[in-house]
Parts: structure tokens; C-alpha cells; sequence
């Protein structure tokens, strides 16, 4: 059987990498010349901007379109992000005087287009055209949108990297050394080129706010029924208010402009799932009031490196100067929600995640490193946590770790719908403790770790995904604000870092994440923070967004992406 089936996945990947380079070519001779005063005009606008001038007739889809196809193909070209071309179906589809009449959007490829692959990285799903269109490109298509490409994802979905035998790499446009994050890291490297202005993605543990913080990027985890997701594939289908879809785009304004659009729209008459609720008003705008920040510094299970704990101090020290409230947050343990989230994502052994993988398919090492732990005999866990607590020293240095071990692993029936039932328990706690404490938005890490080198997915593995995965659990709205870049002097470790304290009672969940981090080779990566509201609060996040970034500006700290 491997025999046989494996010449079938070399061939479906040579397929569809030749498909990528005929339409690279075919493109190339359209947008391959280089930018025009015209097209500068036009990627410096706006998406208000886009919309306003296509409208009037000032601006023809063709010309939005001259300049950020060039983008495109540069993209592509430096980072190989582009998964499928639909440049001449975005201009059949476009519908004038509509809400996103004129805005170029990607889309990742997990949304269904009808005539083109859904891949999720696997080549037994390429070139087999889905029969229709997911939810959220109707609605786009309805709104006037252009959605011109499909981007990259690692196979699978479930990674820091975007790898695969299907697509190849795709790397960081600040550093080709480095990842763009996963799984939506094709997406951003596109946004980070200007080869897009809005991109559709998905979100299971981190995928809507990895890439955007590892490219400089905005985006936001929208509570699940918020945005169309019908339509939408996914690594864990079934798996209810875990996942979402969601925006990114390279400014806040841009974001905030796009999401209210699409509200706008009704998008619960295109996704039976969508909740009808319409744009809201802030209730902190609405008294006048600067919000109350709480802050987490650190999860209790890996704690951020140098770079990203500055990261956070930056923001921090930022709001403060502009007069905002800011105090540390005092949530529900964090360790729980891990406790709670890993079992119940995987309560499947998680068969699903690589349920399409072919024979000879080179699964991630990310999803691997993790379902090894998951599938180990409770004997050999039990054993294994005994040790790492036991044995470790300095004494409790492995005990968080040891514990979150031991919550692994596939789940009985009975078994899942207890974590259900204890994660409405810890769902409840948080909304407690934010109404206890009036904390209206919550400040803390993305990830503890800046942009990962090329190969690292495997060292840090799915553990590191704690701070992003949390909210996914609760369901919470989360937005990624860039606030700084590695700075090669200020977030140095010690020369003798190995002989300190601090290593010492790194766990061993730490150990080789921390391994990852080189401030050196590093320098010049951006750094982000995470904002997060309650449920369903999107309008609030992103609001909380937008006055962080102004608090940046204000107090001479401002974010400054980087041209490619």
C-alpha cells in the first residue's frame, strides 16, 4: 500500500507545484514591471479610501488590481506565499457601489472557492476543485471584494511554520531564516509585502495572531458565531467554539473598517452559525473613559523571552504614559485552561488533525512532538510526570509541566463531556475575576518566543502555543498589536545563561523553546503583544487596539513596519 499510494503523493505534489509555477508565469508577464507613481497612489489608500474612489468611478478594479498583483508577484516571489491565482475571477465578480467594492482580499486555503483546491496543506485534497463557495466569499463577492488569491499553509494547519510537500516553505519578509508564522504564514508574508490588504483566516490555537506578530502585522480571533466560518475547512471539524475565521490586514484602521463592513453585511443570512448581532458602540467610549488594562506577564508554563517580556513593558509603560489604568490581572490559573483545552482539542488521539495525510506525507513536527506525548500509555505518563517531578532539580522545578503531561491524552465520552462541563466552570471563573478586578481588556504575551528560526516548530512544539490557545478555550475576542523589534543588545541573554538561577528553574517545557532564542540572529524581528476582551468582543478589542497603537505614537515608541 505505501508503495503504491506513495508515487501518487509525489506526483499530486509535482502537480500542483507545477500548476503554482504556470500561473507565477502566466501573472508575471501581467504584473511583472515595477510599480508606478499610479500604483503607489493606490496602496497608499486607505480600504475607506479603495471603496470611496472605486464607487465614484475615480479608481477601476483593473488598476487596484495592476498594483497589488505587482505585489503579489514580488510576494511570491521572495517568500512563496500564493497557493492559487483568481485574479481574472476577481475582476468577473466585482460588483460596484458596495461596501467592499474595489478591496483586494486573500484568502487562505482553508475557504472554499468553487473551481479551485481547498488543500489545508494535503496533497490528497490538491487538484480536486471543490464544487462551492464557503460562506465568507460569497459575502465578499456580494460586498463587491476582490479576492484575487489563495495563500500558503503548512499541512495540516497546526504548526509555527508554513511547510509542506504540497507547497514547499514560505518564509518571514523580515528574515528568510525565520518563519511567518502558521498556519496563516503565507497570508502574512503576503500582507507584509502590500500584496493584499485584508486576509481571511482561520484560528485553533493562534493562526489569526501568530503571523500577524511575527510579520508586524493586525489581527484579531473573533469569538466563534462572530464571522462567517461555514465553509471554512478545518484540522479539527466538530470541535465547536474553538475555531474561528477572521480578519488580518497591515493597520489597524484598515481592520477595524473591514470588520464593520462585513457586519454590515449580515453575515448570519450567509452562515446559519453567524449570531445576529449588529456593529456596536464601546462601552468605555460611550462614558468618556480611558479603559482599565489588567496584565499577565507570564503563564506559569513557559515564561517570555527577553524580547517579548520587553515587548509587553513597552506597551505597558506606553499606555501608563497616556494616562490609561493600567494594573497586573490576577486571572483564573492559566495552567487549568491548558489542563482543560489540550484534552478536549485532541479528545480524538488526534486522528482528525491528520486524517487526510497520504502515505510517504511528511507529517509536522509541531502536531507530531504533541500527539506522540498525547498517545503514551497512562502507565508511561504517570511514570514520566513521577519522574519530572521527583527527580528534577532544583525540586517543583518540572511540576506544572509534569501535571499538564498528564492531562493528555484521548478522551472517553464520559470523559470529554466533563472537560465540557469544566470548562463552562473555568469560562465562568474568567468572567468573574475580569468583573471582579473592572478590568475592561487584558494585556499579555503572544508567544515566548520571537519569530522562530526555520525548523524550530519541532523543538518548541504545540506546548508553546499557551498564551494564544487559552483564548480559543474561553472564546475570547484576541487582537495582536506590534509595539517593537528585537533589539540584539537590549534582549541579550546572559553570556553564562546557562550557569544562572533563571536556567536553572526553567522546566523542561521551557528548556527547548528558551533554546530557540538568539537575539542576535533575531535582531530586526517585530515584536507584538496581545489584547483581549470578553466574548463577543470584538468591537471593544479592536478599539483597545487602535489606543494602544496610539499610546505607542504619543509616547514616541511608534511601530514602523517595514517596506519590502
Amino acid at each position: 500500500m505505501i508503495f503504491s499510494s506513495y508515487p501518487e503523493h509525489r506526483a499530486a505534489c509535482d502537480q500542483k507545484q507545477r500548476q503554482i509555477a504556470k500561473q507565477t508565469a502566466h501573472f508575471s508577464g501581467k504584473y511583472g514591471a515595477s510599480l508606478t507613481s499610479s500604483d503607489n497612489n493606490v496602496l497608499e489608500l486607505s480600504l475607506a479610501e479603495v471603496v470611496d474612489k472605486c464607487s465614484k468611478g475615480e479608481l477601476s478594479p483593473a488598476a487596484v488590481l495592476d498594483a497589488y498583483g505587482k505585489r503579489c508577484i514580488t510576494a511570491h516571489n521572495a517568500t512563496n506565499c500564493l497557493a492559487d491565482f483568481m485574479f481574472d475571477e476577481a475582476l468577473q465578480t466585482y460588483s460596484p457601489h458596495r461596501p467592499l467594492s474595489g478591496v483586494p482580499v486573500s484568502l487562505k486555503d482553508v475557504v472554499d472557492v468553487e473551481g479551485h483546491d481547498t488543500t489545508l496543506g494535503f496533497s490528497a485534497k490538491a487538484n480536486k476543485p471543490v464544487t462551492s463557495s464557503a460562506a465568507i466569499t460569497r459575502l465578499l463577492r456580494d460586498a463587491g471584494a476582490l479576492c484575487h488569491v489563495k495563500t500558503k499553509v503548512p499541512i495540516g494547519l497546526l504548526s509555527f511554520e508554513t511547510t509542506s510537500d504540497l507547497f514547499g516553505t514560505t518564509t518571514n519578509p523580515y528574515n528568510p531564516k525565520f518563519s511567518p508564522g502558521g498556519s496563516t504564514g503565507g497570508g502574512a508574508a503576503l500582507l507584509a509585502h502590500k500584496g493584499s490588504m485584508i486576509e481571511i483566516a482561520t484560528d485553533i490555537g493562534g493562526s489569526i495572531r501568530y503571523p500577524p506578530a511575527f510579520c508586524g502585522l493586525y489581527g484579531m480571533r473573533s469569538s466563534s458565531g462572530r464571522f462567517p466560518s461555514l465553509g471554512c475547512q478545518t484540522c479539527a471539524p466538530g470541535l465547536e467554539g474553538v475555531e474561528s475565521a477572521a480578519p488580518i490586514a497591515k493597520n489597524i484602521d484598515d481592520l477595524r473598517e473591514f470588520w464593520e463592513r462585513v457586519v454590515g453585511m449580515k453575515p448570519w443570512e450567509y452562515d446559519h452559525s453567524c449570531v445576529p448581532i449588529p456593529w456596536r458602540s464601546v462601552d468605555f467610549v460611550q462614558a468618556g473613559r480611558k479603559p482599565r488594562w489588567g496584565v499577565i506577564w507570564e503563564d506559569g508554563l513557559v515564561a517570555p523571552t527577553p524580547a517579548c517580556r520587553r515587548a509587553l513593558q513597552v506597551a505597558v509603560d506606553s499606555l501608563k504614559q497616556q494616562g490609561h489604568d493600567v494594573v497586573d490581572f490576577d486571572p483564573p490559573n492559566l495552567i487549568e485552561g491548558l489542563e482543560i483545552g489540550f484534552p478536549l482539542s485532541f479528545a480524538d488521539g488526534g486522528v482528525s488533525a491528520l486524517r487526510d495525510i497520504s502515505p510517504g506525507e511528511t507529517p509536522g513536527p509541531a502536531i507530531t512532538a504533541l500527539l506522540s506525548s498525547a498517545k503514551l500509555p497512562s502507565l508511561v505518563k504517570w511514570a514520566l510526570a513521577t519522574a519530572l517531578r521527583w527527580f528534577s532539580r532544583p525540586a517543583g522545578r518540572n511540576d506544572v509541566f509534569a501535571r499538564l503531561l498528564m492531562s493528555m491524552g484521548p478522551q472517553t465520552v464520559p470523559q470529554e463531556r466533563a472537560l465540557i462541563s469544566r470548562r463552562e466552570e473555568y469560562k465562568a471563573a474568567w468572567k468573574q475575576a475580569m468583573k471582579k478586578q473592572e478590568i475592561d481588556l487584558v494585556l499579555l504575551p503572544i508567544f515566548a518566543l520571537p519569530p522562530i528560526p526555520m525548523g524550530g516548530s519541532g523543538i518548541a512544539t504545540l506546548i508553546a502555543a499557551n498564551y494564544a490557545f487559552l483564548f480559543n478555550i474561553l472564546d475570547y475576542s484576541a487582537g495582536v498589536v506590534p509595539t517593537t523589534f528585537v533589539d540584539r543588545e537590549l534582549d541579550a541573554l546572559p553570556a553564562n545563561f546557562k550557569q544562572t538561577d533563571q536556567y536553572a528553574h526553567l522546566n523542561d517545557a521551557e528548556r527547548p523553546i528558551w533554546s530557540l532564542y538568539d537575539a542576535d540572529a533575531m535582531h530586526g524581528l517585530p515584536l507584538s503583544v496581545q489584547v483581549v476582551g470578553g466574548r463577543f468582543a470584538e468591537e471593544k478589542v479592536l478599539e483597545g487596539m487602535k489606543q494602544l497603537e496610539t499610546a505607542l505614537k504619543d509616547s514616541g515608541r511608534p511601530f514602523i513596519q517595514k517596506d519590502f
